[in-house]
């Protein structure tokens, strides 16, 4: 079950302190992606090329950058579920 899967749960159940330890083990996360974006770039900026995009350091800077973007997503609705106590 993924993160945004177990926080509608969790909110469906009103289980806020569930919520609450999902949302902390979600900015655990998010502060470990941001960890790697920063020492990833560090080491191979000069070797991302703007117009060729189709390298292995590519590949892996888009996979990362698509979990991180579900990791804000999931951020974002816990944020919701915890000021929205109702729905």
């Amino acid at each position: 079950m993924n993160a945004l899967q177990q926080l509608s749960a969790l909110a469906g159940d009103r289980n806020y302190e569930g919520i609450r330890k999902v949302q902390s083990e979600l900015f655990v996360e998010r502060m470990k992606m941001d960890k790697f974006f920063s020492l990833f770039l560090d080491k191979f900026e000069r070797k991302m090329d703007p117009e060729n995009t189709d390298t292995p350091i590519w590949k892996l800077y888009k996979a990362k950058l698509k979990e991180y973007g579900e990791l804000e997503r999931a951020i974002k609705s816990s944020n919701y579920y915890m000021t929205r106590p109702n729905v």
